[in-house]
């Protein structure tokens, strides 16, 4: 096949891999449900702008909500407003952020490297990684992070080399920078700067650090949050006798500046996880970024070698301007991405998502390393070999789940799909192992998210209660709300159209059930409710569901999928 007959992938050929991985990545647009409870949680808050047209106040439940800044809902609740409220919708403006990260990426890798080729293996590498596709189906603060973070990243390291003060790139940069603050708080600044700084410690200029230039930069980006402290101080400032979290006399702006990122971090805030007993917290980020990164985790042990390489010939490097300048650029990204991580491992509160905006930096040195061993000639070199076995084994594990989990036509879609992509692996690549390496990697995880879509929209969609629900309703007469009796379903609230009502006791039901509606409640509860309750019910169906937490671990037990099955029945109330 011409397309892969080169030695090496041309810039073309990359480009269509990328529009390729994309194409992929854009499935998780048609997801039928989200993917996990945070995703089903910040798109009810971000409904609730819509239903309320209050940008302002962030609610949840008809209670204040502060955990998150404002800016990620206000993008959702306009896509609401554009698309209608759907999975789609939601899904939406993060799944735009991201490409706008991965496009980043790529000028970033460009401008530190000067080859397009890099630059355009990183975005490559970029849309491939595991979780940076995955969170286009699991869409939170850190897919809008992708796109604010790295665009900051470009610009200020073209405003810090520029001869002058360039108004274009210092606008821009605190334009992103202050998006990534109303995103996440002020610990996105560590990400953003912690590079530079440490450049300039490493060439001892740690003066230049506080020249007029760069405390106009930090203050233009301050300047530029405005929106989100008039919010937070209209909806909880000048409003202390609200509760928020069990407390009265809550500052918002207080909050955006020390409760949501340092009383996270130092466990004192009101949204903490459990305290850890052991020291293996601290490794929890190393081995989560081995999966997270996939397919190409094993690359970092080599880039880390290389790195370390540099520091061992000092003698050559004394003599090399450009090899010194490389030095420089490796110590940019080691320094974007080292003390990030090591705060994610100090904290008690520790998700694996958290990963996400330190792996495009991954990605450019993963993109750097394989261009510079292919231009040294060293054709066989070992990752190559370990890419492919990886690829190998990506693919014998997709077959083994799919006889596990699938059945019937699931099951020979699956098993067509991995032949056909062994055929692609035997015949359309040629024997160069650099190019094989690269396209094997990337066809093998574009079928592992192709798996992870039909496992969330085909099979837990048959489990999600608030999908059943609302699919049968939809086909029902009338426009009635929902009563919630202690199901508390996050996905029945965000797909409910004509109202949802959460109820926990049988009195508050007789004061809801005055009027038309319906009604869900566990089939295990079910006596009680028609024991007490004094309004007429009409049985309308029975549905399946299991917890989104408790599924993943039923798909390799079916035994256990039984066990961890319940029953929801869904009343009229007449």
């Amino acid at each position: 096949m011409y397309l892969l007959s080169e030695k090496s992938l041309t810039n073309q050929q990359i480009i269509a891999f990328i529009i390729f991985a994309v194409l992929v990545n854009a499935l998780g647009l048609l997801s039928p449900i989200l993917a996990s409870n945070d995703a089903n949680f910040y798109a009810i808050v971000a409904k609730n702008i819509v239903l309320s047209n209050d940008w302002v106040n962030l609610t949840f439940s008809g209670k204040d909500w502060l955990d998150k800044p404002h800016f990620p809902f206000w993008m959702t609740a306009l896509s609401y407003k554009c698309f209608g409220v759907s999975t789609f919708s939601y899904i939406l403006p993060g799944f735009i952020f991201s490409i706008v990260g991965g496009y980043y990426t790529f000028l970033l890798a460009q401008y530190l490297f000067d080859s397009k080729k890099i630059g355009l293996l990183s975005a490559l590498i970029y849309f491939t990684s595991l979780h940076l596709m995955l969170s286009s189906i699991d869409v939170r603060q850190e897919a809008y992070l992708l796109g604010e973070i790295m665009p900051a990243c470009y610009y200020w390291l073209r405003y810090d080399e520029s001869s002058k003060v360039s108004s274009k790139y210092l606008i821009y940069g605190a334009i992103f920078t202050a998006l990534a603050l109303m995103t996440k708080g002020l610990f996105t600044l560590i990400t953003i700067f912690s590079g530079i700084v440490v450049v300039y410690l490493f060439k001892c200029k740690w003066r230049s650090l506080f020249s007029t230039k760069w405390l106009l930069a930090i203050l233009l980006s301050f300047l530029f949050i405005i929106p989100e402290l008039l919010m937070l101080y209209l909806q909880f400032d000048i409003n202390q006798s609200k509760v928020v979290f069990g407390q009265e006399g809550v500052s918002g702006i207080k909050w955006f500046f020390w409760g949501s990122q340092f009383g996270r971090f130092f466990g004192i805030g009101p949204i903490v996880s459990g305290k850890h007993d052991s020291i293996a917290h601290y490794f929890y980020f190393f081995h989560t970024i081995l999966w997270s990164f996939l397919p190409w985790s094993l690359a970092i042990f080599f880039i880390i070698a290389n790195f370390i390489k540099l520091y061992l010939r000092p003698k050559e490097l004394s003599e090399n301007l450009v090899q010194q300048n490389v030095r420089l650029k490796y110590v940019y990204l080691f320094a974007t991405i080292i003390p990030t991580f090591i705060l994610f491992s100090l904290t008690e509160f520790q998700l694996d998502h958290y990963t996400n905006i330190i792996l495009p930096f991954l990605a450019i040195l993963c993109a750097e390393f394989l261009f510079n061993t292919t231009i040294k000639k060293r054709t066989r070199h070992l990752l190559f070999s370990l890419q492919l076995a990886v690829s190998y084994l990506i693919c014998g594990l997709i077959i083994i789940l799919s006889l596990i989990i699938f059945t019937d036509g699931l099951l020979v879609t699956f098993i067509i799909l991995d032949v056909l992509v062994i055929l692609l692996f035997l015949i359309l690549v040629n024997n160069y192992l650099f190019t094989k390496a690269i396209i094997y990697s990337v066809v093998s995880i574009c079928l592992v998210f192709f798996f992870t879509q039909v496992v969330n929209g085909r099979l837990y969609a048959q489990y999600d209660v608030g999908y059943q629900v609302n699919k049968y309703i939809t086909g029902l007469s009338g426009k009635y709300s929902i009563i919630d009796y202690r199901l508390n379903s996050l996905s029945l609230e965000f797909f409910s159209k004509y109202g949802y009502k959460r109820i926990d006791s049988v009195e508050n039901l007789l004061i809801n059930g005055s009027q038309p509606g319906y009604l869900l409640v566990d089939e295990s509860e079910s006596g009680i409710v028609n024991n007490k309750s004094r309004a007429h019910l009409i049985l309308l169906n029975r549905f399946a569901y299991i917890k989104q937490n408790k599924f993943i671990p039923t798909l390799f037990n079916r035994d256990k999928r039984v066990k961890n099955t319940s029953n929801v029945l869904l009343y009229k109330i007449n």
